[in-house]
C-alpha cells in the first residue's frame, strides 16, 4: 500500500469520525439547524440594530479604563513572572533539589493554571470585593500558573554540560542559576512573559466584568441596564472595538520584541 493511499484512508477515517461526533452532539443537544438557518437573517438584523452605530460619547472614560486594563495586565504578568521563575527552579529536573518542595510547587502551579480566570474572580470576590487590585491579583495568579510550567520546560531544555561544568568548579546553587540557567533561558523567559501579558489583556476584560477594574467593569455597567434603550450596547460595541485595536497593537509590539531577542 502506497504512502498516498494510506494518507487518503487516514483522512477519510478522521473525516468520518468528525462527522459522527458532530451528528452525535447535534442529536444530544437537540440542535435544530433548520431553525438556526431560518432565523439567521433576523438575528443579523437584530445584532446590527442593537450594537450599531457605535457610541463614542464616553471615549475619554473608555480610554482611561482601557489604560487601567493594560497596566494591570502587564503588572500581573510581571509579578507572575517573578514568582514563576523561582517556582520553576523548584520543579525543573535540572535545578530541583528537594523532592517534597518539587511536588508541592508543582501541585500549586497546576491548581492555579487549571482553574479559569473567571472562577478565580468569583472565588476571590467575597474576600477583596470589586476593584482594580482584585483584577490584578487574578491576572497574577493565572500568569503564575502558566509561566511556571513554561519556564520549567525551558529550563529542562538547557544544556546539562554547562551546569555540570560549573558544579565541577565548586559553584554553589545560585551561581549555577545566575551563570548557566538564566543566560541560556533568558530569550524563552522573555518570550513567554510577553505571551502571558498578551493573554492577560484578553482575559482582563472578562475579569473586569466579574470582579471590577478596567474596561471590563465599564462594559458590565453598560450591560447592566443603566442606559436607556440600545445606548448601553452601543457603548459596549465601542469598548469592544477599542479592545480589538489594543490586542492587535500589543501583538505587533510583542512580535517585534521577540524578533529582536530571538
Amino acid at each position: 500500500m502506497s504512502y498516498f493511499t494510506k494518507r487518503r484512508r487516514s483522512l477519510g477515517m478522521y473525516a468520518a469520525v468528525t462527522i459522527a461526533l458532530l451528528a452525535l452532539c447535534t442529536w444530544r443537544l437537540e440542535i435544530d439547524w433548520g431553525l438556526i438557518l431560518a432565523n439567521f437573517q433576523v438575528s443579523v438584523v437584530r445584532f446590527t440594530k442593537t450594537y450599531l452605530p457605535m457610541d463614542f460619547s464616553q471615549l475619554r472614560e473608555q480610554l482611561y479604563q482601557l489604560w487601567i486594563t493594560v497596566v494591570i495586565s502587564i503588572a500581573g504578568a510581571f509579578v507572575g513572572m517573578l514568582l514563576a521563575f523561582f517556582s520553576s527552579l523548584a520543579i525543573s529536573s535540572k535545578t530541583s533539589r528537594y523532592r517534597v518542595l518539587k511536588y508541592l510547587v508543582r501541585a500549586l502551579a497546576s491548581l492555579t493554571r487549571n482553574i479559569p480566570e473567571a472562577v478565580w474572580a468569583v472565588l476571590l470576590l467575597p474576600l477583596l470585593w470589586y476593584g482594580d487590585f482584585l483584577g490584578f491579583l487574578v491576572l497574577c495568579i493565572i500568569s503564575y500558573g502558566f509561566l511556571t510550567r513554561s519556564f520549567a520546560d525551558s529550563i529542562d531544555e538547557t544544556n546539562a554540560s554547562c551546569i555540570k561544568a560549573l558544579e565541577a568548579t565548586g559553584a554553589n546553587y545560585w551561581q549555577i542559576v545566575v551563570h548557566a540557567v538564566i543566560p541560556e533561558t533568558m530569550p524563552s523567559l522573555i518570550s513567554w512573559t510577553l505571551y502571558a501579558a498578551e493573554n492577560n489583556i484578553r482575559s482582563a476584560t472578562v475579569v473586569g466584568m466579574l470582579a471590577g477594574g478596567g474596561i471590563g467593569y465599564l462594559m458590565s455597567i453598560y450591560q447592566g441596564g443603566l442606559y436607556i434603550g440600545y445606548t448601553g450596547y452601543q457603548l459596549m460595541a465601542s469598548c469592544i472595538l477599542l479592545i480589538i485595536i489594543t490586542v492587535i497593537i500589543t501583538d505587533q509590539i510583542s512580535a517585534q520584541i521577540r524578533k529582536r531577542i530571538i
